[in-house]
């Protein structure tokens, strides 16, 4: 295919000069910036056979960025940049912390590179579960409890954790020697942002001509899907989350499921908040803004109207709950509650937007027709 990764660099009219310990000349080195279609949390530059990967922002407030010097195994690790991690590539063996890897690592054809995870009893990919459950990749624990000497025995080339509350896992790997790279696509603000990491992770095992195809072919299909929803000429009002310990979390204004709404041609009752994340509010606000609600989505972890009312009597009130227009992700879930919205549905927004498509503007709506959302009946 045409749309190649070196055919579509830009070239900057920089250089950076590096020693080749090999020779002890210097070599210049041009700076070529990798262009991104979504994503606008990290960045890629190609320096010499070198990859720069640089995370502006790893999670809300932080102040620094992360940089990782991605170098072929076969070269010398290159001086440059001595505060970035240096990564020889490409990786072979590698540690999964999050199920989002999982998702990543599978769009680009190597899952079989995982060798260890933690919270393996709540993946829902059938290749990753099984191989776990025969012992092929191993279980290190939990996210809040990891075994580091099992860690160790992985011989695992890096390890992937995400930055929501694992910086000290982050701390410790790189203190065993397993160089750690962390993951911010939740930071993006646009759900093919988040996918397009994909090509971020595919970096670090030289499959990023193989990202960028499959990347396209998914931004295309959410693009003319977002089209589609636009001919509707109705757009009904939508409410988020329930309430969990004495507080209702509904989805900020600024989040990937508030563009969903968006792009589904429907009205997000909450869309001119600024929040890129959840925004806890109490029961009465909601009730009172969102009683007359058209449909309700994302309902925490009931999975049928008899749960949620139980735990809530005065939910029977709500226009949505009457008129039995209630919808939660769960139609693709594993016997131990691994839910694969939070995994392939990172990289396939597509299907989550053409859902939602269906949930607001089919007056006739086949359950068949849902790939991760099913109606609480």
């Amino acid at each position: 295919m045409a749309y190649r990764l070196f055919l579509i660099f830009f070239i900057f009219s920089c250089s950076v000069t590096t020693n080749d310990n090999n020779n002890n000349t210097a070599i210049n080195n041009k700076i070529i910036d990798v262009p991104l279609q979504y994503a606008t949390n990290f960045t890629i530059k190609k320096i010499g056979h070198n990859t720069l990967l640089t995370i502006k922002q790893p999670w809300k407030g932080a102040q620094n960025h992360f940089q990782y010097l991605l170098y072929p195994y076969d070269k010398t690790k290159p001086t440059i940049y001595p505060h970035a991690t240096k990564i020889p590539i490409p990786v072979k063996r590698i540690i999964s912390t999050s199920t989002v890897d999982i998702a990543f690592l599978d769009f680009i054809q190597s899952k079989d590179n995982i060798v260890a995870l933690t919270n393996g009893s709540y993946v829902y990919n059938h290749f990753i579960r099984q191989a776990h459950e025969e012992g092929k990749i191993k279980d290190i624990g939990s996210s809040g409890g990891i075994d580091y000497e099992k860690a160790l025995t992985c011989n695992a080339d890096m390890a992937f954790v995400y930055s929501i509350g694992d910086r000290q896992i982050y701390k410790k790997f790189n203190e065993l020697n397993i160089p750690a790279v962390l993951l911010s696509d939740f930071m993006e603000t646009h759900p093919l942002g988040r996918a397009e990491w994909a090509v971020f992770v595919a970096c670090f095992l030289g499959k990023e001509s193989i990202a960028i195809d499959n990347f396209k072919q998914i931004a295309q299909e959410y693009e003319s899907l977002k089209l589609e929803a636009q001919q509707y000429t109705k757009s009904p009002s939508v409410l988020t989350g329930a309430v969990y310990k004495g507080t209702w979390h509904v989805a900020g204004g600024q989040s990937l499921m508030a563009t969903f709404i968006k792009d589904a041609s429907a009205d997000y009752l909450w869309s001119d908040n600024q929040d890129v994340s959840g925004m806890p509010l109490d029961f009465e606000a909601v009730y009172e803004k969102a009683i007359d609600a058209d449909y309700w989505i994302n309902i925490s972890y009931y999975k049928n109207k008899k749960t949620l009312i139980e735990s809530e009597s005065k939910y029977h009130d709500f226009k949505a709950f009457k008129e039995g227009k209630l919808f939660n992700y769960y139609k693709r879930a594993s016997e131990n509650g691994g839910s694969d919205i939070f995994e392939s549905a990172i990289i396939y927004p597509n299907l989550v937007l053409k859902d939602m498509i269906q949930i607001f503007h089919k007056d006739t709506l086949n359950p068949k027709d849902l790939y991760y959302y099913t109606q609480l009946n």
